[in-house]
């Protein structure tokens, strides 16, 4: 990395740091952002029980919930909630940065725009870890997927080594100058997601990742400092039914990225019930 670079990151995680430890407080936020509960079931369930799943969830009042299930699912979700007038959003848990090509088992974003996708999560760390996917190839999903009317889920996070050395602000500050090279920052949702708490059954505690986020929307508010007090960021990381009230009551936290506990309907509902409350 170009040593002006480096100066430049080390710079702005000072800055970032200051700004975001004058906003440690538990209050929940009063700035209207909007609250999301998205589900990632990663390659998991079939479309028997997907629709089942379905049929038994009820949506969030003042709380977007957004279902994430395996590309093969993705229509046959859409069709059900679609006719059943269920107010549940389809996303994907990947996008191609090409519109069209020879990229075997790949999906465009015009592909899942056209049926029926509102999300797509982008630069999770599974797809990081196992495609070697880098920042620079989240920015051109995000930007693919913005073209055809996605909405980007940005996931960010640092794994047990980089927390270890004290390098976790200044890897999210990398990986979110990478991800929003040239891109607005009001038209994606941003997920943090520590790497050592994904499936691991061990989450931040609130108040760590209240920290974490509000310095992560301070190094937005470098990019954008108008539209950083309305992006939507999301916590990712062994969230369940029964620590979510933690994280709802969280000024920075707007919402969750839920993994294993978005397979059962009922956990899933009473984490939207959480956010729906507190909307």
């Amino acid at each position: 990395m170009d040593q002006s670079i480096k100066a430049y990151i080390r710079q702005l995680v000072q800055e970032a740091v200051q700004q975001s430890a004058s906003s440690l407080s538990n209050l929940p936020s009063s700035t209207g952002r909007k609250q999301y509960v998205i589900a990632n079931w990663k390659m998991n369930k079939n479309i028997q029980e997907t629709l089942e799943f379905l049929q038994q969830l009820k949506e969030g009042t003042g709380v977007e919930v957004v279902v994430c299930p395996p590309a093969p699912l993705l229509y046959p979700a859409k069709l059900y909630v679609q006719g059943q007038n269920k107010e549940i959003q389809i996303g994907a848990q990947n996008v191609h940065q090409e519109d069209k090509g020879a990229y075997t088992g790949e999906s465009a974003a015009s592909l899942l725009k056209d049926i029926g996708c509102s999300y797509c999560i982008i630069g999770h760390s599974e797809r990081r870890q196992y495609a070697q996917e880098d920042d620079a190839t989240v920015n051109q999903k995000a930007k693919q997927a913005l073209k055809r009317g996605l909405t980007p889920i940005i996931c960010i996070g640092e794994t047990l080594e980089q927390k270890q050395q004290n390098q976790t602000e200044k890897v999210l500050t990398t990986q979110i100058l990478g991800a929003m090279d040239g891109i607005n920052v009001s038209q994606v949702i941003f997920a943090y997601e520590p790497v050592w708490a994904i499936g691991t059954g061990e989450s931040a505690t609130a108040e760590e990742a209240q920290r974490i986020h509000a310095y992560i929307r301070a190094v937005l508010a470098h990019i954008d400092k108008q539209n950083a007090e309305r992006v939507s960021i999301l916590y990712g990381g062994s969230v369940n039914d029964n620590n979510a009230q933690e994280f709802e009551a969280m000024k920075d936290i707007d919402g969750v990225l839920v993994g294993g506990a978005s397979l059962q309907v009922d956990s899933f509902q009473k984490i939207i019930a959480v956010f729906a409350k507190g909307a």
